[in-house]
């Protein structure tokens, strides 16, 4: 597991309290049945996949997935909102599994995409900046 430099996070942080010309938009699709919002800038992008009616099982199956432009095999990210709540996940094959994620960072990060904003997606090399509207729906509990 690799620690964030504080540099890096101060570098996030800088790049996420910097004026925004517009709000980044989600975009939904359905994949396999399942809602999906994905965000993207340049090459990096996060999408969040849901499962609020258990499609697949009883247990929660939402994931996160994350491109990074310049680190291409992260093994932790952490969601970094401009209030300075974060939440940390590992990463395997570019995934955060809802069901192998600790609860509380998952809610975290739920809840910093629900409440939306300027947040930044960190990891020890390489960080992506939003600033999106409020989900307040978003259902990936």
């Amino acid at each position: 597991m690799h620690a964030l430099s504080p540099a890096l996070c101060a570098l996030a942080l800088i790049s996420v309290s910097g004026p925004a010309l517009a709000l980044d938009s989600w975009t939904a699709t359905t994949e396999r049945g399942l809602p999906v919002l994905s965000l993207t800038q340049g090459e990096g992008s996060v999408r969040i996949v849901c499962d609020p009616d258990r499609v697949f099982g009883p247990t929660p199956n939402g994931a996160v997935i994350v491109a990074l432009p310049r680190d291409k095999a992260p093994t932790t990210v952490v969601f970094l909102a401009k209030s300075g709540e974060q939440a940390r996940l590992a990463i395997v094959n570019g995934a955060a599994a809802q069901a192998k994620a600790d609860a509380a960072e998952w809610a975290s990060m739920i809840e910093i995409l629900r409440r939306g904003g300027e947040f930044a997606v960190v990891s020890s090399q390489d960080s992506l900046s939003f600033e999106t509207a409020p989900l307040p729906d978003l259902a990936c509990e």
